[in-house]
């Protein structure tokens, strides 16, 4: 199909088999004619190839004739061979007598000449063009007899001659299959796009604005390429195409069986629009209620026949479908009004499911109705996953249309709200959202608004002045909904958490969770406790509902868990949360999901491939959902992996955009992630002093409790602190941190305080501390456990005990390069060099027999660009140390700058 159906775009999307028998046919065309048959259903992109092929052939200098159907026409004949024939392609004074005759007879004789004769003068006239000719044929199924006959006889005689042939004609469900036009002819049937090719399609087209929207689009559209160029939400209220879980077919669309559906006797075609209005697939609810609209039972039964027997239906078992992708949706759209609501009112009589059938009489219901409305809501219940969000979605605006009571208006029209931000449908939900009305509602029309207005996707990032807002709004409504109340606490915790709240608001939050809810305390109150005060929660809460999740949200389980900092729990949690939520189409909730998950593989994973796929797809997700906290915070995090990988000056870059983000967004929670990137990348050059000052500042001064960020930032804070200077300082820094967080203390910070204990211990304490930060279980933690290793190395061979140092380093060394962290390995790779572990040098270098070890490591450094200061930083020597090393490599090198010393060595 071509990249956008019906435009001059030349791209063809997909469809590599058929466009290599296009170029097959055009290859052979100069040495003899022939032909080449596509079939396949309507939309599958035909005409697109058609002309495609048309393209291409006349970039080759083929001549190209074309001619399709037109509905007027059809009844006259030979009306698409005149079409193929206009203007002359040759002068006819130059046929013979009998083919000139022919040719009259055709065109405006008193008898029309046979099919094969006619066909032998068009080819003979053909045959006088001077290039070669392609004839391109759209829809012979659908062109006037006479003209189908006679090009079915070309096809035949075109072999051996200059003249190829392209024909394209269509298959319904009930037809035999296409009769191939020649025994050798190239023939292909098209059938749906594979997933990338129609993804591509969608995402060109341009028609979904999200990426929800482009995941209905791909489910709903089954591949064919007409839907997914045509299909889209809209920004209007659902019709009757959502409660069906599909999406509504436009003009295009409904005009590819515009013709079928004329054809049809009016009892068959009242029978096929009861079968595509109806909510039940039951064929005894759609024969009784076309039974109701035609007046008679033989003639329903009669109509549901015909539509079955022209493959419009299929009947399977007891139920019916329809065999296409958008046929439903297009009978929706060429019937009118009055002939739907006429089947409505006959579904809501016939349909024995109550909810469905209450959807039919909804539809011609006047005024409200509460007792549609309550069945209304038990349909949106019902709903499958997927598209069925959909079906949901209009069943609960058409629940809150009929609702009397304005407050179950608000409230079913929020419910409705809340699923589209689920889903990831933010057009939707703001549409949803102006809806409600909160006039007259007093205290709980403000506290809908407030929840609606952190609800939507970029809304509640505005501050954090409506803390307490928040928590007088949840006081106001907790005695008439709870549910609502428990909202705003979690609403009133995140904006704790983002904005980073000074110590008021969070114990005006705390002290309101207190009030409000009673102990023993749910998933969802731990939660916002940890939001607020993530090392105030007690064990023996976050234990108890981890261990025995019943039947909480997992996603709400894993993000607890992630946020008291059991990295190991909360990444089997987001995992299926992960499952459920892609399996039900809830794609607003995967950026909350993936971002924790790739923050979590940086401790957890062996590869930070996996962390960078994921915090890139949650980014472009969020993107997509209007999300703009968690894109920074994807950004954010992607920051911190590219850093640790080496790839500093990407890092900066998006170091760089959290920054504007958090004064967009006057989030200050997202400037950690930024300023740990930028300290990783200080560390990563060498420049040590710089890092530790950045991660001292992290660690030292935070606005708001403890969180696990400034944890990780203490590992790497302890790294740096020795070549930086600082050791005192650091071991003092750790102290402190010691004891704030004496209960409470996560695997992760354990293992973290033990390896900051060994670093930074004095040498003669260092190898017993080292022994106990490499004790069992600290293969968990991948990354610490190559720092851990390293440090260990690094320290044994200061000591001298080269030997024993070999080990630890070698493994250090295997386990940074299978994350991924270059530098790193690197770095252990030179110590191992120091300890006395050679490598041949690339291309049979003498290197490494010129220099010792020390002078090998620093003459790599130096060739690096590092300067002396930062060198000496790296290997814990004085500057003057460094230079003098370096007055006796150069000489023993040949060379006399470190330009010429990259030179002579490389940079890697």
């Amino acid at each position: 199909m071509s990249a956008r159906s019906g435009s001059d775009d030349p791209r063809l999307l997909g469809r590599a088999r058929e466009q290599d028998l296009v170029a097959t046919l055009l290859a052979a065309l100069r040495g003899g004619g022939g032909v080449l048959h596509l079939s396949g259903a309507p939309g599958t992109g035909k005409s697109a190839l058609l002309r495609f092929a048309a393209r291409t052939a006349a970039d080759q200098g083929v001549r190209v004739l074309t001619t399709s159907s037109a509905p007027a026409e059809r009844d006259v004949p030979h009306a698409a061979l005149h079409s193929l024939l206009r203007p002359r392609p040759a002068p006819l004074d130059d046929l013979p007598a009998a083919g000139h005759e022919t040719l009259d007879a055709a065109f405006g004789g008193d008898s029309a000449p046979a099919p094969d004769r006619l066909a032998a003068a068009v080819l003979d006239l053909l045959a006088r063009i001077p290039q070669p000719v392609l004839v391109c044929v759209d829809d012979l199924d659908r062109i006037d007899a006479a003209s189908r006959d006679t090009v079915r006889e070309l096809a035949r005689l075109c072999a051996g001659t200059r003249v190829a042939m392209i024909v394209t004609e269509r298959t319904l469900p009930a037809a035999p299959a296409a009769t191939p036009l020649t025994p050798d002819a190239l023939a292909a049937t098209l059938g749906p796009l594979p997933e990338p090719e129609a993804r591509a399609l969608v995402e060109h087209a341009g028609r979904a604005t999200g990426y929800a929207e482009t995941e209905l689009v791909l489910a709903a559209a089954e591949g064919n390429p007409l839907a997914l160029t045509e299909l889209s939400l809209g920004d209007g209220a659902p019709g009757d195409a959502a409660v069906l879980g599909t999406l509504p077919a436009t003009p295009r669309m409904a005009e590819a069986y515009a013709q079928e559906l004329a054809e049809l006797p009016e009892a068959a075609r009242r029978a096929l629009l009861t079968a595509a209005l109806s909510t039940s697939s039951l064929t005894w609810d759609v024969l009784g209620a076309t039974r109701y609209v035609l007046g008679s039972g033989d003639a329903a039964r009669d109509g549901l026949t015909e539509a079955v027997r022209r493959g419009l239906l299929v009947e399977d078992g007891r139920r019916l479908r329809f065999p296409r992708p958008f046929l439903r949706t297009a009978v929706l759209h060429l019937e009118s009004a009055a002939r739907r609501l006429a089947a409505h009112a006959a579904l809501g009589r016939s349909v024995t499911s109550p909810p469905h059938a209450a959807w039919h009489a909804a539809q011609c219901a006047v005024g409200t109705d509460e007792d549609l409305a309550v069945l209304l809501e038990d349909l949106a219940g019902q709903s499958r996953p997927g598209t069925g969000v959909l079906t949901a979605l209009a069943a609960l605006e058409c629940a809150a249309r009929l609702s009397p009571d304005p407050a179950r208006r608000a409230a079913r029209l929020l419910r409705a709200t809340e699923l589209a931000c689920d889903h990831g449908l933010r057009e939707q939900a703001l549409r949803l959202a102006r809806g409600i009305d909160p006039a007259g509602l007093g205290a709980y029309g403000r506290a809908l608004l407030l929840w609606v207005h952190e609800l939507l996707p970029g809304n509640f990032v505005v501050g954090r002045e409506g803390i307490a807002g928040l928590c007088e709004a949840a006081r106001a409504v907790a005695g008439q909904d709870m549910a609502l109340s428990r909202k705003l606490l979690h609403a009133a915790a995140r904006r704790c958490w983002w904005h980073q709240a000074g110590p008021d608001d969070r114990r005006l939050l705390v002290r309101t969770v207190q009030d409000l809810r009673p102990r023993p305390w749910d998933a969802r109150d731990i939660a916002v406790m940890a939001l607020a005060e993530p090392q105030s929660v007690p064990d023996e809460d976050t234990h108890r509902v981890l261990r025995r999740p019943g039947g909480e949200d997992l996603g709400l389980l894993g993000q607890l868990a992630h946020l008291v900092g059991d990295l190991g729990r909360a990444t089997l949690l987001f995992r299926e949360a992960e499952r459920t939520a892609r399996a039900d189409g809830r794609y607003g909730r995967l950026p909350q999901i993936l971002v924790p998950r790739a923050l979590e593989e940086i401790w957890l994973g062996t590869q930070w491939r996996t962390a960078e796929e994921l915090a890139d797809e949650g980014r472009r997700i969020a993107a997509r959902t209007g999300q703009t906290d968690w894109v920074a915070r994807a950004t954010g995090t992607l920051g911190v992996v590219e850093a640790l990988r080496g790839r500093h000056e990407r890092a900066l870059e998006f170091a760089a955009e959290v920054e504007e983000a958090s004064l967009r967004l006057g989030q200050s929670r997202q400037l950690s992630l930024a300023s740990l990137a930028r300290a990783l990348t200080a560390s990563g050059t060498g420049r040590y002093a710089e890092a530790y000052a950045q991660l001292r500042s992290m660690v030292t001064e935070p606005s708001a409790p403890y969180s696990y960020e400034q944890f990780w930032g203490l590992a790497f804070l302890a790294e740096a602190a020795p070549p930086a200077g600082e050791p005192d300082d650091a071991r003092a820094v750790v102290a402190r941190v010691e004891s704030q967080t004496r209960t409470g203390r996560t695997p992760l910070l354990r293992r973290i305080l033990a390896y900051a204990d060994a670093v930074l211990a004095p040498d003669e304490e260092a190898g017993s501390r080292y022994r106990a930060a490499l004790g069992p279980g600290v293969e968990t933690w991948p990354l610490l456990h190559g720092m851990t290793l390293f440090g260990h190395g690094a320290w044994l061979r200061r000591r001298r005990r080269v030997t024993e140092s070999r080990e630890p380093l070698a493994a250090a060394e295997s386990l940074f390069r299978a994350l991924g962290a270059g530098p790193r390995a690197d770095l252990a790779e030179t110590e191992l060099r120091a300890a006395g572990l050679t490598t041949a040098e690339p291309g049979g270098s003498d290197v490494s027999r010129l220099l010792s070890p020390q002078q090998l490591t620093i003459a790599r450094l130096a060739a690096r660009g590092l300067s002396n200061r930062a060198i000496g930083e790296q290997l814990r020597l004085s500057p003057r140390t460094v230079a003098s090393h370096l007055y006796q490599i150069f000489p023993k090198l040949g060379v006399t700058s470190r330009a010429q010393l990259a030179a002579r060595i490389g940079t890697d």
